[in-house]
C-alpha cells in the first residue's frame, strides 16, 4: 500500500466519483481506478459500489478513508518537521469573502513575488465551512473569524475588522433593532460568523429579524440593501469597495458585535514554511494599513 493510493481513495470519496477525482489528482481516470482496483484486491474487500458513473463507499471503504485521512495527515506533519524547506507547491489557503476581497490581493501578490515557486489555490466560504474543509484536510491553512477553540488547531490574530451595520439611503440612525424600517437581514447562509453576530445583536436586543434573505456575495448583499430590501452587516474593508456608497447609511454596531478578529489558522504542527510564510507577508500588509 502507497501513499498515492491513500490519495485516490481520499480523493474518490471527496469528488464523488472517478472523473473528478482524477481531475483533483492530476491523473487519467483509468489510472485511479487501477490503483483502487489493486487496493481491494490486496485488501480482500470493495471499498466502493459501482452504481454508473457514482460510487459511493461501502461501509468497509468508508472505515477505509477515515483512516487515510488520518494517516496523510500524519505523513505531511512528518515531512513538516523534519524538513526546513522554502515555500512552494501546492497551497490550499481558505477565506473568507470579505477577507478575500479587501484584505488577500496585497499579501498574496507579495508572497507570489517572494516565492514564486507556490501554486496558490484559494478558496472562499463561510467560517463554518472553511472550518470543516481545515479538519478533512482539503486546506492547508484558512483565515476564519470567531473560531473555535480546538486543542488540534493552531492560531494566530492577524487583524480585527470593524463592522457596520448598513440600511438604505436615508435611514434614520439605528442603535437598536427597534430602529430599523424593514428588519429583512441580508446575509450570507448558515456559519458565516458576521451572519452569528448580527443575529445575536438582535438577540440581545429581545428582537429578531422578520426573515433571513440569504445571498451569495457581498456583492449582493450591499445591492440589495442599496435598493431597500432590508439591513446587513460588513466590514468597513468591503465597505469601500463599493461603487456606490452613497445609496447606503451606516451605523455603528456597538461592542462586542462591532470589532472582529480574524485569526490565521492552521492543523497543529502543520505550521509549514508556506504557512510561515503566508503569515509574515499578512503580518507585513496588515501593519502598513
Amino acid at each position: 500500500m502507497e501513499l498515492a493510493d491513500l490519495h485516490a481513495v481520499i480523493a474518490v470519496v471527496e469528488a464523488g466519483g472517478v472523473t473528478r477525482a482524477a481531475a483533483c489528482l492530476h491523473r487519467v481516470p483509468s489510472s485511479v481506478t487501477t490503483r483502487i482496483l489493486r487496493l481491494e484486491e490486496a485488501l480482500g474487500v470493495r471499498l466502493f459500489a459501482r452504481q454508473g458513473k457514482q460510487m459511493p463507499c461501502t461501509p468497509e471503504g468508508r472505515t477505509f478513508y477515515e483512516y487515510a485521512k488520518r494517516i496523510v495527515a500524519l505523513a505531511q506533519e512528518a515531512e513538516s518537521q523534519v524538513r526546513n524547506v522554502a515555500p512552494g507547491g501546492r497551497f490550499r489557503i481558505g477565506a473568507m469573502e470579505s477577507t478575500a476581497a479587501g484584505r488577500l490581493p496585497k499579501p498574496l501578490a507579495q508572497l507570489y513575488a517572494q516565492h514564486p515557486r507556490l501554486e496558490i489555490e484559494l478558496t472562499t466560504g463561510t467560517s463554518q465551512a472553511l472550518y470543516e474543509k481545515l479538519f478533512a484536510n482539503r486546506l492547508d491553512a484558512a483565515l476564519i473569524a470567531d473560531a473555535p477553540r480546538n486543542d488540534s488547531l493552531e492560531t494566530v490574530a492577524v487583524f480585527t475588522e470593524q463592522l457596520v451595520l448598513i440600511a438604505p439611503e436615508g435611514h434614520p440612525d439605528i442603535r437598536t433593532p427597534a430602529d430599523i424600517r424593514n428588519k429583512t437581514a441580508l446575509a450570507f447562509r448558515e456559519g458565516c460568523s458576521y451572519r452569528r453576530r448580527l443575529l445575536d445583536w438582535f438577540h440581545d436586543h429581545g428582537d429578531a429579524p422578520d426573515r433571513i434573505a440569504e445571498l451569495a456575495s457581498y456583492h449582493a448583499i450591499l445591492g440589495g440593501v442599496s435598493a431597500g430590501m432590508g439591513v446587513g452587516v460588513v466590514p468597513e474593508t468591503v465597505l469601500r469597495l463599493f461603487p456606490a456608497p452613497q445609496t447606503l447609511t451606516t451605523h455603528a454596531l456597538a461592542p462586542p458585535y462591532g470589532a472582529a478578529t480574524t485569526e490565521l489558522v492552521w492543523r497543529k504542527g502543520m505550521r509549514s514554511a508556506n504557512v510561515r510564510a503566508l503569515q509574515v507577508c499578512l503580518a507585513g500588509t496588515a501593519a502598513a494599513q
